[in-house]
């Protein structure tokens, strides 16, 4: 019995890390809240748990805070660039309502494939920011072109928050119980989840040194990426 609560034990490790995920989960939300502010909340829970999934565990409050004040700015702007960007595709697929049935099938299919890359790039930017430091029009590039390279990581990656909010939705029931989980640690697992994967992914892309960077969170990627099938 006293090695169930002894702290190294993996029932109290386990423990400890969905506390983590928990605070962490909160954080993300409050600090979503003015809405202006999500992009760069997005990538410090990215970088937090990203962190999480290599080992390199740290305070959670200290280090979600850090993340986000250091990417505040690059994380906002991209934010609004792909708010604004969304809105538009929203628009333009209301849009096509209006237009003759032929002309309205054609623009709703052609929007239908503008929001497949926009879930791509959605889906990898804030974690590549989280991950590198790139200059903003090279993470829009180097986002969508990760993405297409890992294809198969990236059905995955953009299915799983997909088919879990589609879930949430399902019934009055779901929606209670799933809003409920998504306020409690959803947020947070999904971002664990899925960083597993980005660590993966992103290590194709990662510079390998003898020495590795004094900060590993500040990667400095080359303007062009390497094909993912060349030797790293």
């Amino acid at each position: 019995m006293s090695g169930f609560f002894n702290i190294d034990s993996p029932i109290m490790r386990f423990l400890s890390k969905v506390c983590d995920l928990m605070i962490l989960n909160v954080l993300c939300i409050v600090c979503c809240l003015p809405i202006v502010t999500a992009g760069a909340s997005v990538t410090a829970l990215y970088t937090v748990t990203m962190k999480m999934v290599r080992g390199e565990e740290s305070y959670i409050f200290k280090g979600f805070f850090k993340a986000f004040k250091e990417n505040f700015k690059q994380s906002t702007i991209i934010w609004l660039i792909m708010a604004v960007f969304g809105v538009f595709i929203f628009v333009d697929y209301q849009a096509a309502s209006i237009l003759p049935e032929n002309m309205s099938n054609i623009f709703r299919i052609l929007i239908g494939a503008l929001i497949i890359f926009y879930a791509m790039v959605l889906s990898y930017i804030f974690p590549y920011t989280a991950r590198f430091a790139n200059s903003i029009k090279n993470i829009f590039k180097n986002s969508l072109l990760i993405a297409i390279l890992n294809l198969p990581w990236t059905i995955l990656i953009v299915a799983i928050p997909g088919v879990l909010g589609f879930a949430t939705f399902l019934t009055t029931r779901t929606l209670v119980y799933g809003s409920m989980l998504w306020m409690l640690f959803g947020f947070a697992v999904v971002a664990y989840v899925e960083s597993m994967m980005f660590r993966k992914i992103f290590a194709k892309y990662e510079p390998h040194t003898e020495e590795e960077p004094s900060d590993p969170d500040a990667y400095t990627v080359p303007e062009e990426l390497p094909d993912s099938s060349d030797p790293q």
